[in-house]
C-alpha cells in the first residue's frame, strides 16, 4: 500500500509529531511505502505561547520520506502538497487532526484527494480545541468531513461528538498506541539517583506541556493536603509551561511544598522520559478537561500506573485499582486522597498494566488502515 500521511513531522516536535511519525515507521515496518506531507509553518506565532515550535534535537533515521509543504496561513502551499499527494498516487491519505485552525488547510488537501480518487481518512484527535475559542471556530469543528470519509479516534467522546456533526460518516475508535520509539526503560534506582530523588520516597510524576485544561493547579492543591506524617514524597512537574507559572512558584517555595516539588520548566528530549517514568512511583495526570491522552500508553510502557481526571476517553484505558485511579475532575479533595492511597503503599497490578501496553499497539491502527485500504480498492473495481 502506498500511504501519505498528513502531519506535523520533525523537526516540528509536540504529542502529534510524534504520533505521526510513529504512525508512517509502523506502517513502513508493515512493509507500506510511507511519505508524510509536514509543515513549513504550522502556528503563526501569535497563537503560539511556548518558547519553539521547533526540536534542537538532529532528525532520527526513519524509514519513511518527509516533505515540509503546508504553511497553515498560505492557501497555495495547501494546494502544493494536494499536487504532491497525488504525484504519490496514494491509496490512502490520512490527515492528523487535532485543532479547527488547521481546517481549511486539510480541507482542501481532502478535497483534491477524493478528486483524484483517493481514499480520506482523518485521524481525529479533538474535534473542539483544549481551550475552547468561543463560537468562532465553531463552524470548522467538522469542516472538510465528507460523508464518504472515515474517521478514526482514540476516544468513544470524541467520536460521539462527530457522529452529531457529521451523522452517517463513519467513526471508528481504536485505543491509543504507546510510543515504540520511546518504549526503552532504565533502571529505577539508577534514574532516581540521577535525578536526586530519595529511594524511599513515593514520587508523583506529571510530564507533558503545561496547560490550563491538564490541571497542574489541582495537582499542586492536592499536594499540599497530604499529611505531614508518613511516607517520604516528591513531586515531579516536567514539562514546558504554556501558562503563567508565578502562582505555582509561590505554592513551591512554602510549606507544605516546600523542598518537595520541582518544576522542570522545559521540553523533554525523548532520552530523558525514560529517566523519568523509571524514577516514578506513579504517573499523574489531573485533566480537568480533554479527549485522551498519549500520556497513560506511554506510563503503561513504562510499567506505570496512573491517577487521572475521569474525562473524556481516559476512563476506557484505566481499569480503577489494577492500572491506575480515577478521580473527578477538579476535584483537590479527591486527588489529595488518590495520591495519599499510592503514599500509603497502593498497590497496583504489573500484570494487568502489561496487558494494557500490550492492547497499545500500533498493530491495530495499521491494520485498519489496510483494511480501509482494501475495501477501497475493491470499490474501485
Amino acid at each position: 500500500m502506498r500511504l501519505a500521511i498528513v502531519g506535523p513531522a520533525h523537526p516540528l516536535r509536540g504529542g502529534i509529531a510524534l504520533h505521526t511519525a510513529e504512525m508512517a515507521s509502523a506502517a513502513a515496518a508493515r512493509g507500506h511505502d510511507v511519505e508524510v506531507v509536514s509543515y513549513r509553518r504550522l502556528y503563526p506565532r501569535l497563537l503560539f505561547p511556548g518558547r519553539t515550535q521547533l526540536d534542537p534535537a538532529p532528525p532520527e533515521r526513519r524509514p519513511f520520506r518527509s516533505r515540509a509543504l503546508i504553511d497553515s496561513l498560505a492557501p497555495w502551499s495547501w494546494r502544493e502538497a494536494a499536487r504532491a499527494i497525488a504525484g504519490l498516487g496514494p491509496a490512502l491519505v490520512v490527515l492528523q487532526r487535532w485543532h479547527p485552525f488547521f481546517a481549511p488547510a486539510l480541507a482542501s488537501v481532502a478535497g483534491a484527494a477524493r478528486r483524484s480518487g483517493t481514499r480520506v481518512v482523518w485521524m481525529m484527535h479533538n474535534v473542539a480545541p483544549h481551550e475552547q475559542s468561543g463560537r468562532i471556530l465553531r463552524p470548522l469543528y467538522a469542516h472538510g468531513i465528507w460523508p464518504e470519509d472515515i474517521c478514526l479516534t482514540h476516544a468513544g467522546t470524541v467520536a460521539r461528538e462527530l457522529a452529531c456533526l457529521r451523522p452517517g460518516t463513519r467513526v471508528e475508535v481504536i485505543r491509543h498506541p504507546a510510543p515504540a520509539s520511546l518504549a526503552a526503560r532504565e533502571d529505577p534506582a539508577a534514574a532516581r539517583h540521577a535525578l536526586g530523588v530519595d529511594p524511599d520516597a513515593v514520587l508523583f510524576l506529571f510530564l507533558g506541556y503545561v496547560r490550563r485544561y491538564k490541571g497542574v493547579d489541582v495537582l499542586l492543591d492536592a499536594l499540599a493536603r497530604l499529611v505531614p506524617e508518613g511516607r517520604p514524597w516528591r513531586a515531579i512537574v516536567a514539562g514546558e509551561w504554556y501558562i503563567d507559572r508565578s502562582g505555582a512558584d509561590q505554592a513551591i517555595a512554602r510549606p507544605p511544598l516546600q523542598g518537595k516539588v520541582v518544576l522542570e520548566d522545559r521540553f523533554l528530549a525523548d532520552h530523558e522520559l525514560a529517566r523519568y517514568l523509571a524514577a516514578a512511583t506513579v504517573v499523574v495526570a489531573p485533566y480537568r478537561d480533554g479527549t485522551q491522552s498519549g500520556i497513560v500508553p506511554l506510563a503503561y510502557a513504562h510499567g506505570r500506573a496512573v491517577i487521572v481526571g475521569n474525562v473524556g476517553g481516559l476512563p476506557e484505558v484505566v481499569e480503577p485499582g489494577r492500572t491506575g485511579l480515577l478521580v473527578p475532575p477538579a476535584d483537590v479533595g479527591a486527588l489529595a486522597d488518590a495520591l495519599e492511597e499510592v503514599r500509603q503503599g497502593r498497590q497496583f497490578s504489573p500484570e494487568a498494566i502489561a496487558e494494557a501496553h500490550a492492547r497499545s499497539s500500533w498493530r491495530p491502527f495499521i491494520e485498519k488502515l489496510e483494511e480501509i485500504a482494501a475495501l477501497a480498492s475493491r470499490r474501485a473495481c
